[in-house]
């Protein structure tokens, strides 16, 4: 059975954006937001940018969006130029964010990042709700991720947010990599966290390539793979298949250093990233059903 796509226009948003192709649009970016890989991450950074002042920090939440896919799923009948157009139009005014993959240059497909901070206070200046809003900001139950904080009160926006009740005191689950960004007395952790995926990656390399010990490009290169803070399990994993994959062309050829390795890792990693975000996009449209009543 064919599954029915909904495109819906809010009121909010058309006053917010003054164009009803515009508010579409970006409510569109907004009902992803939920199915983002990392919703949680983005929630607890939305939350810490209200809380304190509107610091710029945009680093998680970044949507991968053709202009093509888009212009499919909001059925306005008009070109993906035009669509990119309309994206120029809401960047501008700073609701959304945009950039190239920072990872890959030679990807070019843009990607984006709904600023519902700043969606939230320009709305309550205009004199609209925005408690549906808040639900993006807080955490879901199951949320994926290995760490759980409670968030500090953000009871100092109430004045930005013209009388509006704070969001309340939320739990939500991140990574410890995320906690170096928000606890500062999580460190040590931190530390114990990283020196023990170093050490499992570092154990499982020097196994499989009979290495004695680690190179200082070694090091550096484990590190690199590190900071990414990647699930430790995914990354053994994709260390094991680079060397079963590994193809001699004599018999003194091996994998002679970690880079070889890490490469193999961030190529995975990406291909990865890109299917989780296909499987979402190939269900998007029994979710909107969810996204429909919530803003029906």
């Amino acid at each position: 059975m064919q599954k029915i796509k909904k495109a819906v226009i809010r009121e909010d948003l058309f006053v917010l954006t003054g164009s009803m192709e515009e508010a579409i649009i970006l409510g569109q970016l907004i009902y992803w937001i939920d199915r983002m890989k990392d919703a949680g991450k983005y929630k607890v950074e939305e939350r810490g940018r209200l809380d304190n002042d509107l610091a710029d920090s945009f680093k998680h939440g970044w949507i991968y969006k053709k202009a093509e896919e888009l212009a499919d799923e909001v059925m306005l009948g008009v070109s993906a130029n035009t669509i990119r157009k309309y994206l120029g139009m809401i960047v501008e005014k700073d609701y959304v964010k945009r950039r190239n993959n920072p990872r890959y240059k030679w990807d070019k497909t843009l990607q984006y990042r709904v600023n519902l901070v700043k969606i939230m206070l320009d709305l309550s200046s205009l004199g609209y709700p925005i408690d549906e809003y808040k639900q993006f900001l807080r955490s879901e139950k199951n949320d994926a991720s290995s760490k759980q904080i409670v968030l500090p009160n953000v009871e100092k926006v109430n004045s930005k947010l013209n009388g509006c009740a704070a969001i309340p005191e939320i739990t939500t689950e991140i990574t410890p990599k995320i906690n170096s960004e928000t606890s500062s007395s999580n460190e040590d952790e931190i530390d114990i966290y990283d020196s023990n995926q170093f050490e499992l990656i570092s154990k499982t390399y020097l196994s499989l390539s009979k290495n004695k010990q680690l190179s200082s490009n070694d090091e550096k290169a484990i590190k690199d793979v590190v900071g990414e803070n990647w699930e430790t399990h995914r990354v053994i994993g994709w260390i094991k298949e680079c060397f079963n994959n590994f193809k001699p062309k004599h018999k003194l050829d091996n994998i002679r250093s970690f880079r070889y390795v890490a490469n193999y890792i961030f190529d995975q990693a990406y291909k990865f990233e890109q299917e989780v975000l296909e499987d979402e996009q190939a269900t998007g449209y029994i979710a909107q059903d969810e996204y429909f009543q919530r803003y029906g």
